[in-house]
């Protein structure tokens, strides 16, 4: 490696024609340069450069020598040029993961006015409930839910929290019966995510905080569609968070139970694998928290109250 970099010393010392110059464009000693090139004149066996104290002027060996030097040197130059064009511009391809909730139309729309004013950056969205391998998978962004950080490489950048609340649909409650309180939320049956089925915590403004030991459910899956979908079947109680059963308490299809009783917030984190991140990284981090800033404080809709007593 050292004999390639006195190679790109003799081919700049070559294009700026003075040992000065040359220091002067490398940030070194005119010293220094003449070392460098003593020792790789020593190291091919011929002089390369005849030296007198008004010029340089290249031997004949060190005129077939030179083209290769300075076409390894402009190559060099080259990549890092482009290497710089991918940290400083938005071309290439960008790789999010998230759960295919966000990667619809949440990601669409805070996506979509970068990709627009950028043609040559390509999105790739992985979107899917499993946890993907951020490395193997060559993500840039992964977007996920209240996960504990098990890499201490992986920097996590919260976007957004959401309120979760206890669901269920008209026809579970009339088999059922509607819950009063939260204890009577034990003897329901529950379609559980896979990470809550042994305890559900809830809290109240002023009744404090309860964990609710549960059996394990008839119905668990890792999935909030899966959950979601057996909830407005009518199989079960289940957490579902505020901002996307909007839709299904505004019809009627899901009925709010204890509203003042709250789980812990569903929070969203971009996770990425470096600090300092290349320019389409950081503008789709900010687009991403610009657009979760703005969309994330969710109201309450005035949905049916659940009453079948």
């Amino acid at each position: 490696m050292e004999k390639l970099n006195r190679m790109a010393i003799f081919a700049i010392v070559v294009n700026e024609g003075s040992l000065a110059g040359a220091a002067r464009r490398l940030g070194m000693s005119p010293s220094a340069v003449s070392q460098h090139l003593r020792a790789l004149e020593q190291s091919v066996g011929v002089p390369l450069l005849h030296r007198s104290t008004r010029k340089l002027a290249l031997s004949e060996a060190g005129a077939a020598f030179f083209p290769g030097c300075k076409a390894m040197l402009d190559q060099a130059q080259e990549a890092e040029k482009q290497l710089a064009e991918m940290r400083d511009t938005l071309t290439g391809e960008l790789r999010i993961s998230s759960t295919p909730g966000i990667g619809g139309q949440p990601l669409c729309s805070a996506m979509s006015p970068m990709l627009q004013q950028h043609p040559g950056l390509k999105l790739r969205i992985l979107a899917t409930d499993n946890v993907l391998d951020m490395i193997e998978h060559r993500i840039d962004i992964a977007l996920r839910f209240s996960r504990q950080l098990s890499d201490a490489n992986i920097i996590a950048h919260p976007l957004a929290e959401w309120p979760m609340v206890v669901c269920a649909a008209p026809g579970y409650l009339s088999r059922y019966g509607v819950p009063e309180t939260a204890t009577a939320l034990i003897s329901h049956r529950w379609v559980h995510g896979h990470r809550s089925h042994q305890h559900v915590t809830l809290h109240h403004p002023r009744e404090g905080s309860i964990v609710l030991r549960m059996a394990e459910g008839q119905i668990v899956s890792d999935s909030m569609h899966v959950i979601r979908a057996f909830t407005v079947a009518g199989m079960g109680v289940s957490l579902q968070p505020l901002h996307e059963v909007q839709e299904e308490l505004s019809s009627g299809q899901l009925m709010l139970l204890l509203p003042e009783w709250r789980a812990d917030p569903l929070k969203l984190t971009a996770l990425t694998l470096e600090r300092v991140l290349p320019e389409k990284s950081r503008q789709a981090l900010r687009a991403l928290r610009e657009y979760f800033s703005h969309n994330h404080q969710l109201k309450l809709v005035d949905s049916p109250r659940a009453d079948f007593n």
